[in-house]
């Protein structure tokens, strides 16, 4: 991959907003080391999950479709992390009355980063509501300035991936889900996103560099 053309999920660069300065060299280590895997399976540990959720949003017995998920999981911390998403997940799917309808894929250029958006869930309610959910499946708690960065990436795609819905962030293990704040200062988000993405790429290229000294 280009040092010049970087590209993650907007997931990968929430999570990088909500470590903090002193794990954000080993989050993009982590990162880099996955997303340049030969083995693409390295990138799948919470897919099994995301798909049974998708699936879920349609099933009269959305519980079967999770415990299906958790039964299956063969891989080490699995089990625990796919039953905690689904005693999040399925109250908050109960109480929010929301059948899914179909999203497409989108990117959103920041700088030398580029980022790739596919919500997890598109979710319609009754009156014809849309909702354009990325969800968050990591142990650790969404918070609320990693919430607005997601939902601002959001915001930038939406008339692609799911035209005329409302983004939204789901915390899945604690069924939390984020919209944007009326109040908050977009200007001032694009710019933090900016310089956030500047920050991501320079320590991509660095995590890059380390490698090539240790392997030299």
């Amino acid at each position: 991959m280009p040092d010049n053309n970087v590209s993650v999920t907007a997931l990968s660069f929430t999570e990088y907003v909500m470590s903090g300065q002193r794990g954000r060299i080993n989050i993009v280590s982590e990162q880099r080391g996955m997303y340049l895997a030969a083995d693409t399976r390295v990138c799948g540990f919470y897919n099994p999950i995301r798909d049974a959720m998708r699936r879920a949003v349609n099933s009269t017995e959305p519980e079967i479709e999770l415990k299906k998920a958790i039964m299956s999981a063969n891989r080490t911390g699995q089990p625990r992390a796919f039953e905690q998403i689904a005693d999040g997940f399925l109250p908050w799917l109960g109480a929010f009355k929301a059948t899914g309808v179909p999203v497409e894929g989108a990117t959103y250029r920041a700088g030398e980063l580029t980022l790739k958006v596919r919500p997890h869930l598109g979710l319609r309610k009754k009156d014809g509501t849309s909702y354009a959910v990325l969800v968050h499946t990591k142990e650790a708690p969404l918070t609320r300035e990693a919430a607005n960065v997601a939902l601002r990436i959001l915001q930038h795609t939406v008339a692609d991936t799911l035209p005329g819905a409302t983004p939204m962030v789901l915390d899945a293990r604690r069924g939390k889900a984020y919209q944007m704040p009326a109040r908050t200062n977009l200007g001032k988000l694009d710019v933090l996103i900016a310089a956030e993405a500047m920050g991501y790429v320079t320590h991509w290229k660095l995590s890059g560099l380390f490698e090539s000294v240790q392997v030299g």
